[in-house]
């Protein structure tokens, strides 16, 4: 369910509740805000939030007003009697639909638009799921993207799981402004992959000369059985851990993985990337040793020259190697799930790691024989 927005609808609260809700919702995780025009008084723009005004039979008077308001970036009529008004104000912006869904007829209705809106935001009166999944099924494939009105938070990790593309948006109402919050965590985590790591055991350990190494800073801070998985091959990577161990003459750096040689893969959830390949502003995966991938925003990648370290180890038939900065501050995770310091990984030594089949092309995997070594 990458990508799921989250909207808030903004359009019940009184006048005297807009603004405080409003200066919150600034510094949420939301992504769009349903308002009545009225409200727009109160709202300075911000890059991230986009906000959709909700325009029906109140708003009449209004439609030149509305129709010239900048800060307004889609227009959502209240309901399928109001379409034709919102066209009239839209001019080349998105438009939605609000559908209340209380039977087979209304459900028909709210199908009936998928192509012809960029959104339908259904108002299920049931808690349901069949209903959405069959508004789904229309949808996919056309420009309309269904956002799912929560009957209460408990709904969102149901809906999240529902088909496997799920809604394009979940809304929940800013009268409960802890929901936005809550909503915002189900999101974080569906968005969260798991693979298996597996236990490699080690065949080579040395060092091999001065090289580029880059560390990756990120947003997050990590947990201590977190970091990332590196390797110098798409047969697989090693878990290098993040620098959220025990150092005697530094500070630790909890957002930091010390990731290794400047040619190296860094695996995410379901494509790689060079190190050198990333930078400022983009995303990466931490992972845990429990195989737990979650995206993580990247802040910078610090080269240095540095001594470097080849370790090589094997599962089965496949063989596996990662070039670290050769110190003893670098730790990488052990087959039981602990931090080892580099230095003291020898041949026989068990790390955890991730194998997969190789052959990438920018990032993704291909069908195609490749022997990489």
């Amino acid at each position: 369910m990458t990508g799921t927005e989250l909207w808030v609808d903004v359009s019940t609260l009184t006048p005297a509740e807009t603004p405080d809700a409003l200066a919150y919702l600034r510094s949420s995780a939301a992504t769009v805000l349903v308002m009545r025009h009225d409200q727009y008084a109160e709202w300075q723009p911000v890059e991230r939030l986009r906000t959709a005004c909700l325009v029906g039979a109140d708003e009449a008077e209004k439609t030149e007003e509305i129709a010239a308001d900048e800060r307004i970036d889609a227009v959502i009529a209240r309901s399928p009697a109001d379409i034709e008004r919102a066209r009239q104000v839209a001019g080349a912006r998105q438009i939605g639909v609000r559908c209340e869904i209380v039977d087979g007829d209304t459900m028909n209705e709210a199908a009936a638009l998928s192509g012809k809106v960029d959104h339908v935001i259904a108002a299920f009166s049931d808690d349901t799921n069949i209903p959405l999944e069959l508004l789904l099924a229309t949808a996919q494939s056309t420009r309309t993207g269904v956002v799912k009105q929560l009957l209460d938070t408990a709904e969102a990790a149901t809906v999240a799981g529902v088909l496997e593309c799920g809604p394009a948006g979940l809304m929940v109402s800013a009268e409960n402004l802890r929901a936005v919050d809550l909503v915002a965590s189900v999101l974080a985590q569906s968005r969260q992959a798991h693979k298996d790591l597996v236990q490699l055991e080690v065949v080579r350990a040395e060092p091999v000369g001065m090289g580029y190494r880059g560390c990756i800073d990120t947003t997050t801070l990590f947990g201590e059985d977190e970091g990332m998985i590196i390797g110098s091959t798409s047969s697989g990577g090693i878990l290098v851990c993040a620098e959220v161990h025990y150092l005697p003459y530094m500070n630790l750096r909890p957002f930091r993985v010390n990731a290794g040689a400047v040619h190296s893969y860094v695996f995410g959830a379901d494509h790689t990337a060079y190190i050198t390949d990333l930078a400022a502003g983009e995303n990466s995966y931490a992972v845990a040793a429990d195989g737990t991938f979650r995206e993580v925003g990247i802040g910078r990648i610090k080269t240095e020259v540095r001594p470097l370290r080849l370790i090589e180890a094997r599962h089965g038939d496949t063989t596996v190697n990662v070039i670290l900065q050769d110190d003893w501050h670098v730790r990488v995770m052990g087959g039981d799930g602990k931090a080892v310091n580099l230095t003291e990984v020898k041949p026989g030594s068990t790390l955890l790691g991730l194998v997969t089949e190789p052959g990438r092309h920018v990032g993704i995997k291909v069908s195609e024989r490749i022997d990489e070594r």
